[in-house]
């Protein structure tokens, strides 16, 4: 069991922590430095949520003459409210604040609290974001804002419930408290989301849905409400020992800083990103580590890329495999070193495993015992992408800028007569723009009024027509076609989505699974690796290519957007060269892998920027 801490001094906190970084909640209590000013992006993103929350209330009053809406600032007072409007049985609270929970340190402020049939409260919020994925997942239940109960729910067709980790935490939050005031609905743990579709999507807190470190080194399937009680405890424990280590700097903070994908929006980031930067740089700069890997690295000893870079890619790949080196390396250092793999007990029973040795070229007791054996020390701690951060850390650390996999001789980029590049440009509130490259020309489909799903299937439908002409043109002609973009799982889901809509959903789903498209990031990933991300921006620069507007980013082009449907002319002049710009990338990235990739150098040659190992 982890540590407890006395956090008794520790301020009663909102859900919101829960889906912060922890170091974040170390920092916002030592406060080392002035914390960055908020970012148009970032304050974009709060208006137009408050904007969105307050339409969405304002609809409900309208739906709702029996709704209570908690008003005022003080805390007291709101909290009084809501519980007085609970225990009068009001089916709809609006603005609630929950009773104040001080001895699990919480304080809550959902947006509504729904009445359950047989009494208690089910917690909903208002997020500016979609709740719906695609429909190709399993169907939502949702209820419409006039008849907001769980009980009213039915199955959604258009699509099943988005599995937004940051919003089902806080979510459990809510059902916390609302347990520990005796104030929770009696018939299962469910809460809510209402998004830009405008309907609640319910879900049910104690669903199995997140995959979680377990103690054995093994993964395990949590619910939101398991993995709220991990992560807010985490957290309280954290600004409780931050708080002793401001009055005593001997005591050690439990955190230091570590790259997340939401740094860059962090207030605290100009302290974190020197210290991970510094020397060959902190392991969580190798794209996709996870905190709880970043764990077992440091349980290990390595705590910096060098280290990383200088474990075994053989033994780390029969690791990954599943081969069992702790009990391997002890009788394999026993025996003769030709002994064969059939002399060794432990791999009696074991098939899979001497497969797997096998097909490593690896056929006796010598060759197991010459195995990397600090790299062997981390068998059994689940670390299937030991493998491939051990590769992008060796390629960080290269002269290089770009490598080619182990065992990639070429890069084969399927290509053919007619050739489209694809691009989409979204907001909260669905996709305003569909971009397409072919023979040197760029066709954009676009609308700068205010998006509703009528006018987003519109402008897909414009899309998707020309897309099949030009496919049917093609094939009459006798010729080849593919449509590429880059990462396929943002287009496709939007296809999907918008599909339904538009009734083409066979049609969309048919053309996803063809060879005719083709996404390019899965085809620079399967042959080449770099030290950091293959996001479009990052990889570009590889062929070459620059865009021709000022901070090309998603965060700037919903900055941009705003102004767009405003009427600002330069601003739609900039979104449709960024969005031109983004199709051209991926026609220059095409040719670039097509033509020069090949001679990128193999990652197995980089050795020179690697430590030795311990």
């Amino acid at each position: 069991m982890p540590t407890r801490y006395d956090v008794s001094g520790v301020p009663p906190q909102g859900g919101y922590i829960a889906k912060q970084c922890p170091v974040r909640a170390q920092l916002d209590i030592l406060q080392p430095v002035e914390p960055r000013p908020t970012s148009p992006v970032l304050q974009r993103r709060f208006d137009r949520g408050n904007e969105f929350e307050a339409a969405i209330v304002s609809s409900l009053i309208a739906a709702h003459a029996n709704a209570v809406v908690i008003e005022g600032e003080d805390s007291e007072i709101r909290e009084r409210a809501t519980t007085d409007a609970m225990g009068a049985g009001a089916p709809l609270i609006l603005n609630a604040r929950l009773p104040t929970d001080l001895s699990g340190r919480r304080v809550g402020k959902p947006d509504l609290l729904v009445l359950a049939r047989d009494g208690g409260y089910r917690a909903v919020d208002i997020k500016h974001h979609m709740a719906l994925d695609d429909p190709s997942s399993t169907p939502a239940r949702t209820s419409p804002l006039d008849r907001p109960a769980l009980e009213e729910a039915g199955e959604d067709v258009e699509g099943g419930a988005r599995r937004h980790r940051g919003d089902l935490l806080q979510l459990a939050h809510y059902q916390c408290m609302l347990e520990t005031a005796d104030l929770a609905a009696r018939d299962g743990r469910f809460a809510g989301i209402i998004g830009v579709e405008r309907r609640i999507v319910w879900y049910d807190l104690d669903a199995l849905l997140w995959r979680t470190p377990s103690s054995t080194g093994k993964q395990k399937m949590r619910s939101t409400m398991e993995v709220y009680d991990f992560e807010f405890d985490f957290r309280l424990d954290i600004m409780a020992v931050a708080a002793r280590h401001q009055e005593e700097s001997t005591v050690e903070l439990l955190v230091t800083p570590f790259r997340k994908s939401e740094c860059d929006d962090c207030p605290w980031w100009d302290w974190c990103r020197p210290q991970l930067k510094e020397g060959p740089g902190h392991p969580s700069l190798v794209p996709r580590m996870t905190w709880p890997q970043w764990e077992v690295h440091r349980d290990h000893g390595v705590t910096d890329r060098a280290e990383l870079a200088s474990l075994d890619p053989l033994t780390a790949r029969l690791i990954a495999a599943g081969v069992d080196l702790v009990s391997l390396l002890p009788e394999a250092r026993g025996l003769p070193s030709s002994a064969r793999l059939s002399e060794l007990s432990v791999l009696a029973r074991r098939h899979m495993q001497r497969r797997t040795l096998e097909a490593e070229g690896i056929n006796t007791a010598g060759r197991i015992a010459s195995l990397d054996a600090r790299t062997a020390l981390y068998s059994g701690t689940g670390m299937g992408a030991l493998p491939e951060q051990i590769d992008r850390a060796r390629a960080a650390l290269g002269s290089e800028p770009v490598y080619r996999r182990r065992g990639i001789e070429r890069v084969h980029v399927p290509r053919a007569d007619v050739e489209v590049d694809v691009d989409m440009e979204n907001v909260e509130d669905g996709v305003y723009l569909w971009g397409a490259l072919a023979d040197g020309s760029y066709e954009p489909f676009v609308t700068w009024e205010s998006l509703t799903p009528e006018s987003e299937a519109e402008v897909f439908g414009e899309f998707w027509r020309w897309l099949m002409d030009l496919r049917a043109t093609t094939h009459e002609a006798g010729r080849t076609f593919r449509a590429y973009c880059w990462h396929e799982q943002a287009e496709n889901s939007q296809m999907r989505r918008i599909a339904v809509h538009n009734r083409t959903t066979e049609a969309v789903e048919a053309f996803i699974a063809s060879q005719e498209w083709v996404d390019l990031r899965k085809v620079f990933d399967e042959h080449l690796i770099t030290g950091g991300g293959s996001g479009l921006k990052l990889v570009a620069p590889l062929a070459g290519f620059s865009w021709s507007v000022d901070e090309p980013g998603g965060g700037e082009s919903m900055v941009r957007y705003d102004l767009a449907v405003a009427g600002d002319r330069p601003a739609r002049e900039w979104l449709l060269k960024y969005n031109r710009g983004d199709v051209q990338a991926a026609h220059a990235l095409r040719t670039w892998m097509t033509e020069a990739a090949v001679s990128a150098p193999d990652i197995d040659q980089v050795r020179s920027a690697v430590r030795p190992s311990a």
